[in-house]
């Protein structure tokens, strides 16, 4: 019976080996990034439709008690009464904004806008420098719920 594999490998086969798993090794980070990246882009977008949702729910509560709708110019999550994992405490000004953790989300009280901080932002366009989606709260009869205050597209 033969035996295979006991000569020892050229260093030119030693090189194509280690080039064929280093370009496979490359590839897959790179699609573990972009799955990671859709991953936090289809979460944020869930958050956003729970927090409309929880919007909606309140606003007919109120109508079904036959209570004044109170125009809330507040934190959107308070308004709603939702509670989320990632979020800062709302920040007075967005001065501050780079130096918080990302992967969150944080309410600035200046501009009143929900600002979400993604942490991967590869294939994230903002008008804004700092890659951050920010949200804004209408109460109009139009149209009820957070918006994007900002133009942005998530591939």
């Amino acid at each position: 019976m033969p035996v295979y594999w006991r000569r020892r490998l050229t260093r030119l086969e030693v090189g194509l080996y280690a080039a064929i798993v280093g370009v496979l090794i490359a590839v897959f980070i790179e699609r573990t990034l972009v799955y990671m990246e859709l991953a936090e882009r289809t979460a944020m977008i869930v958050t956003v439709n729970n927090v409309n949702s929880a919007l909606h729910i309140q606003r007919a509560l109120a109508m079904l008690d036959g209570r004044a709708e109170k125009q809330s110019q507040g934190n959107p999550l308070d308004v709603a009464q939702v509670r989320v994992r990632n979020r800062h405490p709302d920040m007075p000004d967005r001065q501050n904004i780079a130096q918080l953790e990302r992967g969150f989300w944080v309410y600035d009280q200046s501009r009143r806008e929900l600002i979400y901080l993604p942490s991967l932002h590869r294939r994230l366009q903002t008008e804004d420098a700092q890659s951050t989606v920010p949200f804004r709260l209408l109460t109009d009869a139009a149209a009820y719920g957070l918006v994007p205050a900002v133009h942005y597209t998530w591939e």
